[in-house]
């Protein structure tokens, strides 16, 4: 596209010169001409390298003069229109090649399907998960023509990703992951119904494993559920959200007991920016933050309109408020402030500010504020959440070494990936067996034949282990770690009814945010599709055999950790 607008400023250039070297040299010889006749004259000087000789005899001039932007442009003309034509030619060649070359080379490689806003990012992240996989890259542009070219070692086809033949031209159906990442969901879902009517049309049906991308924290649930429209297709569909995912990472990694330890005190995060990942990173936290003292979760929120967007959220989780006690602050008497008045035992702060030009000043006054307080540039923990779109800012490359400076954390620069982690699908697995194997399981589905609802209920699970362990003054490591092994049985004899009670006010927490209200007990389906529960209650009021759930999984932990390679040992500080 550069090279065409290049070319098209120096041919205008050129146009305007020999239209006004005509008019010079018809001046000069004394001739009068039509505005028609200088357009066609000028348009000419692209097509051939005008004789001034044998012209000069058609217009019976003895004596001549070449005006110098008439000279120019009659030289130079003519090798911009073959710079066209070769442009064009290659451009022609380059998509053949690479056509050719995904058609007749690629096998079990990804397609990405992505936007201009996302591409380069959602690459990386891809790579994270697909180390030595070939990848083709589907970039949307609207228009129905397609061109190619290639982003390092990627074949990148750019055209309407709603074609189907250009979604052939990525040789989808050979393809073993298939990526859907626009930023409207919409058009997601229906690329989704596509693809799957293409391969419908297979003869030979292979696996295929295909992410989809739902940013709307409602959908995204609704489609957890989701295998496939035909399980005859061998398609195995997955939701996910790159915000959802970046949220995860950043509340799981900077967890505030992390950095608070005095264990009774109410727990306090703040998060600055209420935009798509702001609203992830609080509804992760809400699901997630769930210690020992037995406490609320604070949550202050800083931003403009704040109370409208607060409201925004609570349409999106409407029963948020019975799980964290949420503090709105408005950006601008945030920025007038001195010291942290109404949020000053925050212990994380997470930045997901959405504008590039104001991370900066957003981060330093978030310090300042706790600086003139507590006089440490490392309390609390304040986190710019995960800036890799923004990276190629000049502002932002100069504002790291600042924040740096100041104590300030960048949340994975890089990507993240878009897959589960290994180790925590590990041990998620681990959780489901030992659930299934409960007298009073309700679900039978080997983990491999679940869909990513129900996975999921085991992998918040796993995530939040850390956390019981931490409590205890634990962690898990791996078995080669020198740290000698606990003996995790008889600390757990004196805590484990407290640890269970943890458990259920983190499953409960979950299952508050997802809309899920109390009643009668009733069949499984029914029970989710209806979203009622009769366990959603206090820890008081479950009965012993319903406890027996969560005191069964934490009876396991040892044993579930030893199958993933890992121990527990005590923390080192």
């Amino acid at each position: 596209m550069r090279r065409w607008l290049v070319l098209a400023v120096i041919a205008a250039f050129l146009f305007v010169l020999g239209f006004i070297g005509w008019i010079e040299f018809f001046d000069i010889a004394g001739k009068s001409v039509s505005i028609f006749s200088l357009f066609q004259l000028t348009f000419g000087l692209f097509i051939r390298e005008t004789f001034f000789p044998g012209f000069a005899d058609i217009l019976n001039l003895a004596d001549y003069r070449i005006p110098l932007f008439l000279d120019i442009a009659r030289i130079v003309a003519p090798w911009i229109t073959l710079s066209v034509f070769i442009t064009l030619v290659l451009s022609l060649l380059r998509n053949l090649t690479t056509v050719l070359a995904i058609r007749l080379f690629y096998r079990n490689h990804i397609v990405v399907i992505s936007d201009d806003v996302n591409s380069n990012y959602l690459l990386n992240c891809v790579r994270l998960d697909f180390l030595d996989s070939k990848i083709v890259l589907l970039k949307d542009t609207k228009v129905q023509d397609f061109s190619c070219r290639r982003f390092e070692d990627i074949p990148v086809i750019s055209g309407s990703i709603e074609d189907p033949s250009i979604l052939k031209i990525t040789a989808i159906n050979r393809a073993k992951h298939i990526v859907i990442a626009t930023n409207d969901d919409s058009v997601n879902v229906r690329l989704l119904r596509s693809i799957e009517h293409t391969l419908s049309r297979k003869r030979k049906k292979k696996n295929i494993e295909i992410w989809l991308q739902i940013e709307d924290f409602k959908s995204f649930e609704t489609f957890k559920g989701y295998k496939g429209e035909d399980p005859s297709l061998g398609t195995d569909v997955h939701i996910f959200s790159v915000f959802q995912r970046i949220a995860a990472d950043t509340v799981d990694r900077f967890s505030p007991d992390r950095y608070d330890t005095t264990g009774g005190s109410q727990r306090e995060i703040a998060v600055l920016g209420l935009d798509t990942l702001g609203q992830w990173l609080v509804l992760e936290a809400a699901q997630m933050y769930h210690f020992a003292n037995m406490k609320k979760l604070r949550v202050t929120i800083i931003d403009s309109e704040i109370e409208n967007k607060v409201k925004s959220l609570l349409r999106i989780c409407p029963l948020l408020k019975k799980v964290i006690e949420i503090n709105p602050v408005e950006l601008l008497d945030f920025l007038q402030m001195d010291s942290p008045e109404s949020f000053s035992g925050v212990s994380t702060c997470f930045i997901a500010w959405p504008k590039v030009e104001e991370m900066e000043y957003i981060s330093r006054k978030m310090r300042q504020l706790f600086f003139n307080s507590r006089e440490l540039l490392d309390s609390p923990a304040i986190v710019l959440v995960d800036i890799s779109s923004c990276l190629c800012s000049e502002i932002m490359k100069e504002s790291l070494e600042t924040l740096e400076a100041i104590g300030v954390t960048v949340s994975r620069p890089a990507g993240i990936s878009i897959k589960n982690e290994e180790e925590c699908d590990c041990l998620a697995m681990q959780i489901h067996n030992v659930y299934s194997n409960l007298s009073q399981k309700e679900l039978e589905l080997e983990w491999s034949n679940m869909n990513d609802y129900f996975k999921d209920e085991n992998r918040y699970a796993a995530r939040h282990l850390p956390i019981k362990l931490r409590s205890l003054g634990l962690e898990a490591v791996p078995t080669d770690d020198p740290r000698e092994a606990v003996d995790f049985k008889e600390i757990l004899e004196r805590s484990e009814q407290l640890l269970a009670q943890l458990e259920h006010n983190r499953w409960l927490a979950r299952k508050l945010v997802n809309g899920y209200i109390h009643g009668k007990k009733l069949e499984r389906k029914l029970r989710d599709r209806l979203k009622i529960h009769v366990d959603i209650r206090p820890w008081e009021e479950l009965s012993e055999k319903d406890r027996e759930k969560d005191l069964v999984v934490l009876r396991n932990i040892e044993n579930m950790l030893r199958e993933i390679g890992k121990k527990i040992v005590p923390i080192k500080y």
